[in-house]
């Protein structure tokens, strides 16, 4: 059967295609500003992204074929520059006189969580004679700059006004394949941030509880870190100490030896590792204990009461006495188990004075205190 253009009362050409643009992860960092380009086409010769086949108007609306292309760019691009240009083709052996007459329209629009508005550009193409077979637009710049990538979706549509509206029809749908047919292309062309290694913690921190130390740094974006220590006076390790979960900006020891450390970090992500930090004070870590400070006596009443600061890690205290001239006794009188004060009743009168010493719960002692005010009843 003979191929034949076949009359519609529609009036317009419609065909609609949806972009995505992709995302890539994004850091917080040192960065540089770079430009980049990528284009989202539909131009395949010989398998045409919208065609119009066997029973299609030639205002049937056309959709493409594949699913919604992706220009992948880094989440930080905004565009600096966006180019779109279309072809429309006519078969000629079904379009006899080639493309219908009009004016072909390809309306771009762009929307994004970040765009109160769309925003919408064209590009025109008309065909005012009879006799092509292609009618290609210029390369127009769309109203696009300065917004950014991330989420942001184009919609395209392309219309034909002022056609008559025609079909091709015909018992073997080969022979009316592909009889009219449209491609395009847009450029796009973007700025982004790139990141560089992060930048080094400002501040690094040590406190010491008992044999234990804890160590806090200034945060940085984005970033993992590696610790480093120096042991007394030998050599800085490695950075081979990373916090848990690597991104915590702090770290701890448990049961430490005695001794003093120091501590510096590096902030770390994919493109590399800081400057180091500052180094933090020194950690001083001493399983020996502390010496209390002079102890204070008070009489009250018929009793002497005396006090002293509490030592860390300190079971109980031994005290000495001098009382008026005498020598000073041996540390003999024993606290209650953490406890920091003793009291005697009903003494015979005279002048005291106390030191004390600071046990562990094995009973060995450290230094002994300076000798307390002296006390009279």
């Amino acid at each position: 059967m003979i191929s034949k253009l076949l009359p519609s009362c529609a009036s317009a050409l419609c065909m609609s295609a949806t972009l995505a643009l992709g995302l890539l992860p994004t850091f917080s960092a040192t960065a540089a500003t770079q430009s980049g380009h990528c284009e989202i086409s539909r131009t395949q010769p010989g398998a045409p992204p919208m065609s119009w086949d066997n029973n299609d108007y030639v205002t049937t609306a056309k959709y493409s074929a594949y699913g919604a292309e992706s220009c992948e760019v880094p989440g930080n691009a905004t565009i600096t520059n966006i180019r779109a240009s279309f072809t429309a083709y006519a078969n000629r052996q079904i379009l006899t006189r080639g493309l219908l007459l009009g004016d072909y329209i390809l309306t771009v629009s762009a929307t994004s969580p970040y765009l109160s508005n769309p925003l919408t550009g064209q590009v025109k193409a008309i065909m005012s004679a009879y006799g092509a077979n292609s009618l290609g637009s210029s390369t127009v710049h769309l109203p696009f700059n300065g917004v950014r990538l991330d989420n942001l979706s184009f919609n395209l549509q392309a219309q034909l006004n002022n056609s008559v509206s025609l079909r091709c029809a015909n018992r073997n749908p080969a022979e009316c394949e592909d009889y009219m047919y449209f491609e395009y292309t847009i450029g796009v062309d973007y700025e982004y941030e790139v990141p560089g290694v992060p930048d080094a913690p400002g501040w690094i921190n040590a406190s010491v509880s008992g044999n234990n130390v804890n160590v806090n740094w200034e945060p940085v974006s984005g970033a993992t870190y590696k610790v480093a220590i120096q042991y007394n006076n030998n050599s800085w390790t490695d950075y081979q100490y990373i916090p848990s979960p690597a991104s915590a900006s702090y770290m701890g020891w448990q049961n430490l030896n005695d001794g003093n450390r120091r501590y510096r970090v590096i902030a770390c992500n994919s493109y590399g590792c800081s400057e180091p930090s500052p180094i933090s004070n020194t950690a001083t870590v001493s399983s020996r204990l502390g010496t209390p400070n002079a102890p204070v006596a008070r009489l009250i009443g018929n009793t002497i009461v005396v006090d002293w600061n509490d030592v860390p890690g300190a079971y109980q205290y031994v005290l000495s006495i001098k009382y008026n001239n005498n020598n000073w006794t041996d540390f003999r009188y024993s606290s209650a188990p953490n406890t920091s004060s003793m009291s005697w009743s009903n003494l015979g009168s005279g002048n005291r004075q106390y030191r004390v010493k600071a046990c562990t719960s094995s009973g060995v002692c450290y230094g002994a205190s300076a000798a307390s005010n002296v006390v009279s009843n």
